[in-house]
């Protein structure tokens, strides 16, 4: 019998070199995504509403003309309000991601320093990376469609200037030092809550150090002309503002610099150079004025002088804001015109209650306010306070004033007397005198005249007469043989009538005398019927009527 054997099976224990070439490829691959991943940097996102021009897979990112990075994708956000490109950036840009970076998209522009962008009509618009000093990473920002106008790191100071009035500056503007340009607006932006217009300034070194405390900011419009009652203001700015505009700044004359400011400091912008300085007098009294006279020519704003010396402002014309029946005031009262009188125009350190006891000292003197013309070419005027201790108002204008005392005090403000100008009076007085003049009886006076001239001429004819009767007399014999002195008194008498016959000189004389009486008289009777329509005929020309028409015949 045959005997079987069973096979013995053992394992192999040595690793077989057909491994070698999956796992050197796996380990290629692994490196090679890993390297894939080390060369392409970060990820970045870029937020825009708009993005004209910028295509996934071509549009570059630069920094200095250097690509630095490229646009991989450009799609819309889930509530499809705002664009977002993705870019991947280079390795070594990483450390130039920070918060201080911007983006700007670079593209052909006409601006006013020129056109810029010209290299991109052939290579398309690419994006532009101005790196930030900051520590802090971040992979995410707003794409602004214009380059910023200095970098956030560029030295100098930034400060914030706030106005009422949002048509005096644009982003670029000009920044302005007595002239010379030190800087330039950056941002604009309108405050709904404030209702006001915030603007950014930067000012580039070493011109911060320039900027202190009590700086001033006022708007620069180039060219501008002032013609108030103070007379004609001409100011003329540099080629700059003449084209663009701007904002200056400076120290008032005679302030000190003080401090210097910190970065991010709020200033008041102010519309002129001028309004500086009004705005100095923030401590005043108000009084209210009523003006019988016309007050055409006066506006707000127009000063307010005592004897030459300024000392206040005219603050509204008319002044109608407290007051009822505004116009029935008018007619009675005078228009009312509030001004004030600033305790910083008079003297330092004066107090508003050391103000308020020298104006009632100077009221009790006889103040008065009075319109006078400040500029005869533009007819503007201004108000003159003076003091009057003789004239004292007649009972008539102490009626008026009390009336207008109690409505002053019923508006809330002390009141101060009026008077007429010197120019108002003049023409009151020649008012008054035509008024005469034209209530004389001129037309009776006129027919008195022709009836004393007709009862002259009956008694030269009966003189003539007179004289043929006694020349007869005389040389009749009788009186011929009367006594020679009698007969010498009747030739006497005779020669005495001779003298005022028809062709003497005397006669002659009376004649022409009332003649030229009765023709002035005639000569002025157009002249007063004139003043009786037009009573300031003197004074202005009187309007020349019309030639008279013929009336046209009935058909």
């Amino acid at each position: 019998m045959t005997q079987q054997h069973s096979a013995q099976v053992s394992r192999i224990k040595q690793w077989s070199p057909i491994w070698v070439v999956p796992i050197a490829a796996v380990l290629i691959g692994i490196w090679m995504l890993y390297n894939h991943y080390q060369q392409q940097g970060a990820l970045l996102t870029l937020l825009t509403a708009d993005a004209g021009g910028i295509i996934a897979g071509k549009t570059q990112i630069k920094s200095r003309s250097v690509d630095v990075g490229q646009v991989v994708s450009v799609e819309l956000s889930d509530d499809l309000k705002q664009v977002i490109i993705k870019a991947r950036m280079k390795p070594n840009i990483t450390p130039l991601l920070n918060t201080g970076s911007q983006f700007w998209v670079v593209k052909p522009q006409v601006g006013r320093g020129g056109i810029t962008g010209l290299n991109t009509l052939l290579s398309g618009v690419y994006i532009e990376l101005q790196p930030g000093d900051a520590e802090k990473q971040q992979l995410e920002y707003p794409l602004l469609d214009a380059p910023p106008i200095a970098p956030a790191d560029a030295p100098g100071i930034r400060v914030l200037l706030s106005t009422a009035d949002s048509g005096g500056l644009v982003v670029g503007d000009p920044v302005l030092y007595r002239g010379y340009e030190v800087g330039t607006v950056e941002q604009s932006e309108f405050d709904l809550t404030l209702r006001r217009t915030q603007y950014q300034l930067y000012i580039r070194a070493p011109f911060d150090v320039l900027v202190s405390e009590n700086v001033r900011f006022w708007l620069s419009s180039g060219f501008s002309v002032d013609l108030s009652a103070e007379g004609l203001q001409v100011d003329v700015g540099s080629a700059t503002t003449l084209l663009s505009g701007g904002v200056s700044f400076d120290l008032m004359q005679g302030w000190p610099a003080g401090e210097a400011v910190k970065n991010g400091a709020e200033f008041q912008l102010f519309p002129n150079k001028q309004s500086i300085q009004e705005g100095l007098y923030s401590e005043f009294v108000e009084y209210l004025l009523f003006f019988e006279e016309s007050v055409r020519g006066l506006k707000a704003g127009a000063p307010v002088e005592y004897r030459g010396v300024r000392v206040g402002t005219v603050t509204s014309v008319p002044f109608f804001f407290s007051i009822d029946k505004p116009f029935e005031v008018s007619l009675q009262q005078g228009i009312p015109v509030l001004i004030r009188i600033e305790a910083g125009r008079l003297y330092e350190n004066l107090s508003l209650a050391q103000l308020r006891q020298e104006l009632e000292k100077a009221a009790h003197l006889g103040m008065y306010a009075a319109l006078k013309t400040g500029n005869l070419l533009t007819g503007a005027l201004y108000i003159d306070l003076d003091i009057n201790q003789d004239a004292a108002p007649d009972v008539e204008q102490q009626a008026m004033q009390a009336q207008q005392l109690a409505l002053s005090q019923s508006a809330g403000y002390p009141m101060l007397p009026t008077a007429r100008s010197g120019l108002s009076n003049i023409e009151q007085k020649v008012l008054m005198a035509l008024d005469k003049i034209n209530n004389l009886p001129v037309e009776q006076l006129l027919v008195q005249s022709e009836q004393t001239m007709q009862s002259t001429e009956v008694l030269l004819q009966n003189a003539s007469k007179m004289v043929t009767q006694l020349d007869a007399l005389v040389s009749s014999p009788q009186v011929q043989q009367l006594p020679a002195q009698l007969q010498q008194s009747l030739q006497d008498l005779q020669q005495m009538l001779a003298g005022l016959s028809p062709g003497s000189v005397a006669y002659d004389r009376l004649n022409g005398n009332l003649q030229t009486l009765d023709q002035v008289l005639r000569e002025l009777q157009p002249v007063l019927h004139t003043l009786n329509q037009q009573s300031n005929a003197l004074v202005f020309e009187a309007d020349i009527p019309k030639d008279p028409e013929p009336k046209r015949a009935k058909q």
